[in-house]
């Protein structure tokens, strides 16, 4: 079953089988709120798309639903003056960045901006807003010029960028959230009901890392596949796992990859 398949049904009659549980209602509520960004507007049919793009689909009612109640609980402001509706959240003191900080910080994003296609800009922008929050004067210094111009990677594109326009935002989501997903290459065969447990970059290709139901771990590049959907099924991430020391069976003949080379998406705490 599709992560957050969408249930039409009567307002007046609420039952099992035409309504969302309750714990993927609360789940909509919060994917929604954090993707409403701080500082500019988004509208419902904005958000909806965003949804759609990570394999949640709502109808715009639903969504328009829902976020009264977050306007209502969180700290979202409604902007009723004309429409569509904007949303936005306010914004809040952000922490200054040294020098070195800031530098490796415009670094980073200048590196993950080459790699990945365009379709992902507005989410990498938004990923490294602390940039745009950083002090444009210091006591007894002129004005800091040339901004994020003075970080940038001589790097080439990931291979497939409309692949992986499709398919990071759903990855993602099974990532950070810890859901199963289920598979389908372009060779036709289906992996059913694995765990995703990391991403990982080589020099011009994007693997996914998963633990397969017989519980042994295996990689794909995104290139390799044609539809992907995120399951409800939660799953414990294995605490015997180290994304940092896994070796690539896709790509046999890299060593084991290093540090610098991983990107494990999970949460820090796990």
């Amino acid at each position: 079953m599709p992560f957050y398949q969408s249930a039409i049904s009567s307002d007046r009659t609420m039952t099992t089988s035409d309504k969302a549980s309750t714990t993927e209602q609360l789940s909509l509520v919060f994917e929604l709120y954090q993707r409403i960004p701080q500082g500019r507007k988004v509208t419902a049919k904005q958000l909806q798309a965003e949804l759609a793009d990570a394999g949640m689909y709502r109808g715009i009612r639903s969504v328009q639903r829902n976020l009264d109640v977050i306007v209502n609980y969180f700290d979202v402001d409604k902007d009723t003056r004309s429409k569509p509706f904007g949303y936005s959240r306010g914004i809040y003191s952000q922490p200054t960045l040294s020098a070195r900080e800031l530098v490796l910080l415009q670094l980073a994003k200048a590196t993950i901006s080459q790699q990945l296609p365009p379709s992902l800009e507005y989410a990498i922008d938004f990923a490294f807003s602390l940039l745009r929050a950083q002090p444009r004067t210091h006591t007894g210094m002129r004005p800091p010029q040339g901004d994020t111009r003075k970080a940038h990677t001589f790097i080439n594109e990931l291979n497939a960028s409309k692949v992986l326009g499709k398919f990071f935002e759903p990855i993602s989501v099974a990532l950070v959230h810890q859901k199963q997903i289920t598979l389908t290459l372009k060779s036709g065969k289906q992996i059913e009901q694995v765990s995703p447990v990391g991403i990982a970059t080589t020099i011009n290709e994007l693997y996914l890392v998963y633990q397969n139901t017989l519980n042994d771990y295996d990689d794909l590049p995104l290139t390799c596949i044609a539809e992907l959907k995120v399951l409800t099924f939660y799953f414990d991430y294995p605490s015997d796992f180290q994304l940092q020391q896994y070796q690539l069976k896709s790509e046999p003949q890299r060593s084991t990859l290093l540090t610098n080379n991983i990107t494990p998406l999970i949460a820090s705490d796990r």
